[in-house]
């Protein structure tokens, strides 16, 4: 399997997500530790059998509806890796928006509370 023929199995996902492409590409840097525009740079480059399993067993997790951030141990959140599981709640882009608002409201206060 190449890194265009994982990348193609986008579709193996459109049913359990909105960002089917995006969620791939997240699985397969994970597997190759790689960033993402390594796979649109080599994407003839063949997997090992080793890589293809493992990014066919990350798959599988996705297909049955667990979350990406789940399967990968972290979810970025301004620009910080967190590491996430089961117990933890997965940061969301809303999340950023009250933190934005809690840091707006820190600059006139010199404690720094809310």
């Amino acid at each position: 399997m190449s890194i265009a023929d994982a990348l193609a199995c986008q579709h193996q996902l459109e049913s359990v997500s909105d960002t089917a492409g995006l969620d791939v590409s997240l699985l397969l840097c994970h597997v190759l530790d790689r960033p993402r525009s390594y796979l649109y740079t080599w994407p003839e480059r063949l997997l090992e059998p080793a890589q293809q399993a493992q990014f066919c067993a990350l798959l599988e997790r996705r297909r049955t509806g667990e979350p990406v951030a789940h399967i990968l141990g972290y979810r970025e959140f301004w620009s910080l890796p967190l590491q996430v599981n089961a117990h933890t709640l997965i940061p969301r882009p809303d999340t950023e928006c009250l933190v934005e608002l809690a840091l707006s409201l820190c600059q006139n206060n010199e404690a720094g509370r809310l």
